[in-house]
């Protein structure tokens, strides 16, 4: 995880800086969420918030400025104390907590109604089941549990001319090894570190929170993506990013409770 964390930290600077992040418009009392998470957390006033692997407090900030009361965790110590600056600079109550996720009951206090996750967050860790472990431990019971990523089978498949071919596997094992020289905002360049990550399928993911107790109460496949991963994907006139005629999942969105 260390590896991982001092990627992220070489991230956050570059991602302040980003078009696709637009601090600026934020800051101008703008919104960084999408209509997806919009869709699925729905009227976030007078709620707690607990946002998991929140990067540099943005979309946490957000849901600040919808009403409610939010805490934002991360694992990147340069996220973490950007975040804090945020939002100061931008006048907004919020708590921000430096920990990795499965380390987070050690220094953090209390039960949240709303616990949620977002885009490129799952890939980053290799134990699920002790992640459900962690949100049932700060869900609320009757609580919402909110994740919305990236789907395994995205990256499988490629569009070639007027098909598709498999590129990839959807079952596969083990951690995967990179060696990374930019990111995905702008495509900014890093200096060069290595990255880890870990597969997962939706079979997994559902089994491991209802091993932790939490009851899924919806699981949403979409043909779509909320940025352009791969050239063959063409925009539509809601803005979502699609392969021609829908033919894979391209997004995953899951709600889960504490009954």
């Amino acid at each position: 995880m260390r590896r991982n964390q001092h990627a992220w930290n070489l991230r956050t600077a570059a991602h302040l800086e980003s078009d696709f992040y637009d601090v600026a418009s934020f800051k101008a009392g703008g919104s960084s969420l999408r209509p997806l998470e919009l869709a699925e957390l729905g009227d976030v006033r007078g709620k707690s918030l607990l946002h998991l692997m929140c990067h540099f407090g943005m979309d946490t900030l957000s849901w600040a400025r919808m009403g409610a009361e939010v805490t934002g965790a991360d694992f990147s110590p340069d996220a973490i104390a950007k975040a804090r600056e945020l939002a100061a600079e931008v006048g907004v109550d919020a708590t921000f907590v430096c920990a990795n996720v499965y380390d987070l009951p050690e220094v953090l206090e209390g039960t949240y109604d709303i616990v949620v996750m977002t885009y490129g967050v799952l890939y980053w860790l290799p134990d699920l089941v002790a992640l459900g472990r962690v949100v049932a431990r700060f869900l609320k019971p009757g609580g919402i549990f909110s994740v919305i990523e990236s789907h395994p089978m995205n990256g499988v498949a490629s569009w070639v001319d007027d098909h598709l071919e498999v590129t990839g596997r959807y079952f596969r094992e083990g951690r995967g090894e990179y060696e990374v020289t930019e990111t995905y905002a702008d495509s900014r360049p890093l200096p060069p570190h290595p990255e880890s990550t870990w597969p997962f399928t939706v079979g997994e993911l559902v089994t491991a929170l209802a091993t932790a107790g939490l009851r899924v109460t919806r699981v949403r496949e979409l043909p779509v993506d909320v940025r352009q991963r791969n050239p063959e994907l063409v925009q539509d006139q809601d803005g979502f990013w699609r392969l021609p005629g829908d033919p894979l999942p391209l997004m995953l969105t899951l709600t889960a409770t504490i009954p």
